[in-house]
């Protein structure tokens, strides 16, 4: 199999529009997808991963707990992740080059990630039985070509869950392999008077990227000079206003899974520019209403 890069490197011009946790919520990425139309032929589109697994429950079942005692927010909507998955490509095959989706922990669990239970026991399970094994084999295809972090020279680095990861220089996540997966907690424990076994570093990284909530400033710090960024973007958590900023350098966005229509945000940024801290991020003009 063909390597694929695990590092989505940016250009540096055009327009980037950020979106982040669809989980399954078609109507919400139609409405992404025809912003990004209206952007102009220079216009990129990045996804921050968890396109998968929404709550597949009848409407009149909100505002009713969830399986497994997950709240429900926002308008009621059934999963259709396979529309989901099918709208990326389709979109990806128009516009070559120009839309893009990061690894989630939710994509993950279908690829050898720990098995997701948001809103079934077994979401990866659930999700395929769903769609058949013709159609479960593609999908993983398609989600062992995503990559895992994307990097722009206007400053910005992208992933999915923050991004606390113990990273020398952007080339070592390279070496991630989405088959070989140590949960951070697991780590930690691991390394506690112990060496590195081969590929156990790369890992751990992956462990890191999916699933993290939060970074403290001073290691986001650390890590953005290493890599030669000044803003780390993610989603992963659900933030109620739409997003949230820690520290100079950290920027959680909400677009869709868990929000109020009208709190749901994405991010359009000038790639031709250079944003030095989350303050050159200003609402109404970066930080954008998905609905409005």
């Amino acid at each position: 199999m063909a390597h694929r890069a695990k590092v989505l490197r940016l250009p540096g011009h055009g327009k980037l529009l950020v979106a982040s946790d669809l989980h399954g919520n078609h109507r919400d990425f139609l409405t992404i997808a025809h912003r990004f139309e209206q952007m102009g032929p220079d216009a990129h589109l990045l996804l921050l991963g968890d396109l998968v697994h929404g709550p597949y429950l009848e409407p009149d079942k909100w505002p009713q707990l969830a399986p497994y005692g997950h709240p429900l927010a926002g308008r009621p909507y059934r999963d259709e992740s396979p529309a989901v998955l099918l709208g990326v490509q389709l979109l990806s095959a128009r516009y070559p080059g120009r839309v893009h989706a990061l690894l989630g922990n939710h994509e993950h669990a279908h690829i050898g990630g720990p098995r997701t239970a948001l809103f079934a026991k077994d979401e990866a399970t659930a999700l395929e039985q769903r769609i058949g094994i013709e159609a479960s084999l593609h999908m993983a295809s398609f989600f062992r070509s995503m990559p895992i972090a994307a990097w722009a020279p206007c400053g910005l680095f992208f992933t999915h869950a923050a991004p606390a990861v113990e990273l020398v220089r952007l080339e070592d996540l390279e070496t991630i392999d989405y088959r070989r997966y140590i949960a951070p907690r697991r780590a930690d424990r691991a390394r506690a008077g112990k060496s590195s076994k081969p590929g156990e570093h790369a890992a751990r990284l992956l462990g890191q990227l999916l699933w993290e909530h939060v970074l403290p400033p001073f290691k986001a710090q650390s890590l953005l000079a290493r890599i030669h960024s000044q803003i780390a973007v993610y989603g992963h958590t659900i933030i109620p206003t739409g997003y949230q900023t820690i520290g100079f350098e950290q920027l959680i966005l909400s677009t869709s899974f868990g929000m109020q229509d009208e709190h749901k945000t994405v991010l359009i940024v000038d790639l031709d520019e250079h944003y030095l801290t989350v303050d050159s991020l200003r609402p109404g003009i970066e930080l954008l209403p998905l609905y409005g």
